[in-house]
């Protein structure tokens, strides 16, 4: 499997794409449920930052192509000229070469309103143009950047997705990288191919727009030579952030902190290379991996890793040594209004900068480092408050040379179930999992761990709660994936931590219904081992004594009338999701049991039950199943018992007579489809 996703900065307002409908048809609603083509099967999208905007209209650089054409205005034209006009377009180009920049740039100059720009979220398996909304009068990107092998089917998908757009007035750019987009006959876009812009460019029209009197910034030591010819746009609009950020006399600290304070740093070390030294070099670490906590939390976890590397403490303890002005002072570091200790706050970009240094120069220091981190997180410890700082600075490192180790740490915390490690250990998956460059890499070993079936019980559990926990939030579909590799596995290891997952999953209202649809697939799969995986998990989301998920809420998935949507189709994918765990052989009395419960519980409404205990066994009541369960058990509650006989009543009538049936399928919407 491969997902990717874009890497700007977005403001996070995620909506719908608005293109689903109800629309009744003829029949009973089991024989025509496979005509569903589901709204929330479109990938969600996201408003550009308003920032990014500015720049892409004010301060973009478009470089002359290989024929000294404008690519971008060439793009610009594609898609604003009055006759043949491109509702499709693809910007090509190698990375570095501002592909997101440009794409904003040019549907703005097109004359695309700000508001109808948006990012797609690839919250995908695979590229799959059924899965591209074409909301009315919308103008969406897609970014391909991260894909090398289009499936051909995405190609030829094309083709409908164009006609689909230019009825919708929606305007679709394709970011792409050369080595990826290859559709030779299978489609037929306009490609537009970007040139590489001058990093040195870039950034002068960025501090024109963003800074317009430190321009002369860029033609004075020690910033003129910074910006190597070959250097990417991004090098470029960094500079000229760092630049319009600074102090007034800040030039010589936008040139350290560009360089990752390099230069600092090797000076620094050199003169702190004493033994007498090693605490402060301890001291400065803790305090780059804890910036802004208190003073007591980076000095006790100052003394611990100096201890791990064999150092002494002096006697005396918190008596003994300098005071913390001269220590903070000695590591360039600041206290802060709330006791704390940061290297941030008078050199920006330090505390990142120290860790990454410390990690390249001393490769032999990073599993001591790790541990530490792990150790001083672990719960009731001293750093257990600051664990998403830990987690992020981790996932910098994971970045880096040797960058691997740090998850193949994580992986080892995390089966070898220590307390003091897994805590750690899944918050740094899950962050690497969601980060715009790692993550694409973190998602495949989740997918793989999943699937392999060496995998074992700890990692598992792992593998379900980071799905369950932002991942799912955010890429919803890409965590369910993972869920059905472990609900499809032959033994029941994965049972428990599947179930916990999708029940917090479920219980967002937004993502509802996505969720029981994908679960109600997996239990309609042709496919034995996805189909018992499928059954499972929906009994899971029909325990009557969770806490997390009642189904069918009264306040928005009663089937009375006047029901939102949502509910009617959560309402209809519970129908489904009976009928298919019923005809489970694995499933079936399980499937029994639960709806029995339904029918005994008070948590639900008359309406609520009846109405979908008659769907689910119409047609069914003479069968061994469904007589025990209008039989009942001498466990049967009263109000059970009144629920059996009203449901028995009903199911009896409507077999007598197929005008009530008709009836009743009418007032309950049996039949609807959603199409778009």
């Amino acid at each position: 499997m491969t997902d990717a996703e874009g890497t700007a900065t977005v403001q996070q307002q995620i909506e719908a794409s608005g293109q689903a409908q109800v629309t009744q048809v003829a029949g009973d609603y089991e024989e025509h449920h496979h005509q569903y083509v589901r709204g929330w099967q479109y990938l969600r999208s996201a408003g550009v930052d308003d920032g990014e905007l500015d720049l892409a209209e004010h301060a973009f650089v478009d470089p002359p192509g290989p024929q000294g054409s404008d690519p971008v205005a060439q793009a610009v034209s594609m898609l604003s000229r009055p006759y043949g006009k491109s509702h499709v377009l693809v910007l090509c180009g190698q990375a570095g070469t501002g592909r997101r920049t440009a794409a904003l740039h040019a549907l703005r100059k097109a004359g695309v309103p700000r508001k109808q720009i948006n990012w797609l979220i690839l919250d995908w398996d695979q590229p799959r143009t059924e899965q591209i909304p074409h909301t009315e009068e919308r103008a969406f990107v897609l970014d391909l950047t991260d894909y090398r092998d289009l499936p051909e089917d995405f190609y030829t998908g094309l083709a409908d997705y164009q006609k689909q757009a230019q009825a919708a007035e929606v305007v679709l750019v394709i970011l792409a990288d050369p080595n990826g987009w290859n559709p030779k006959a299978l489609a037929t876009v306009p490609t537009v191919h970007l040139a590489h812009p001058s990093a040195e460019q870039v950034a002068e029209a960025h501090l024109r727009h963003l800074a317009a009197g430190r321009v002369d910034w860029l033609a004075h030591d020690p910033l003129n030579d910074l910006l190597a010819p070959a250097a990417p746009a991004s090098d470029g609009a960094r500079l000229a952030r760092l630049i319009t950020e600074a102090k007034d006399d800040g030039k010589s600290a936008v040139g350290q902190q560009f360089t990752d304070w390099q230069e600092h740093l090797e000076t620094w070390f050199e003169q702190h290379s004493a033994p007498e030294d090693l605490q402060e070099r301890a001291l400065l670490i803790a305090a780059a991996l804890l910036d802004g906590a208190p003073a007591a939390v980076v000095l006790g976890a100052a003394d611990q890793l100096f201890t791990e590397v064999g150092g002494e403490l002096p006697r005396g303890g918190a008596l003994s040594g300098r005071d913390l002005d001269k220590r903070l002072k000695a590591i360039d570091a600041s206290p802060t209004d709330d006791e704390g200790i940061s290297l941030e706050q008078k050199q920006r970009g330090l505390s990142g900068a120290a860790l990454k240094y410390v990690w390249r120069q001393r490769p032999q220091l990073r599993p001591v480092l790790l541990e530490w981190a792990s150790q001083i997180s672990a719960p009731n410890k001293i750093a257990v408050r600051h664990l998403q700082r830990i987690a992020d600075c981790m996932v910098q490192l994971a970045l880096l040379p040797g960058g691997s180790t740090v998850l193949s740490v994580a992986r080892r915390w995390i089966e070898t179930d220590r307390v003091a490690h897994r805590q750690l250990a899944i918050h740094i998956l899950e962050t690497m999992a969601l980060h715009p460059v790692a993550g694409v890499a973190v998602r495949k070993q989740l997918y793989d761990w999943a699937q392999q079936k060496t995998t074992g019980e700890h990692l598992i559990a792992a593998v379900a709660e980071v799905c369950a926990g932002e991942l799912g939030q955010r890429y919803p579909r890409v965590a369910l994936t993972r869920l059905r590799l472990l609900a499809s596995r032959d033994d029941d290891q994965a049972r428990g931590a599947v179930a916990d997952a999708v029940r917090t999953l479920v219980s967002t209202p937004e993502q509802r219904v996505l969720v029981l649809s994908e679960i109600v697939e997996w239990a309609e799969s042709t496919i034995s081992t996805v189909r018992k995986a499928g059954a499972s998990t929906f009994l899971a989301l029909t325990d009557i004594t969770s806490d997390i998920l009642l189904p069918l809420p009264a306040d928005q998935e009663s089937a009375g009338e006047g029901v939102g949507a949502s509910g009617v189709l959560a309402g209809r994918l519970f129908v489904r999701g009976w009928r298919a765990a019923l005809q489970e052989p694995t499933a079936a009395q399980a499937a029994y049991r639960h709806l029995a419960a339904w029918l005994d519980s008070p948590k639900l409404q008359d309406e609520q039950v009846l109405l979908l205990a008659a769907q689910v066994l119409r047609g069914s009541v003479g069968q061994e199943g469904p007589s025990g369960l209008l039989v009942g058990s001498p466990d049967s509650s009263d109000l059970g018992r009144a629920r059996r006989a009203q449901l028995l009543a009903q199911l009896i009538s409507e077999a007598a007579s197929p005008a009530g049936h008709g009836a009743l399928a009418r007032s309950s919407g049996d039949g609807a489809t959603v199409t778009a």
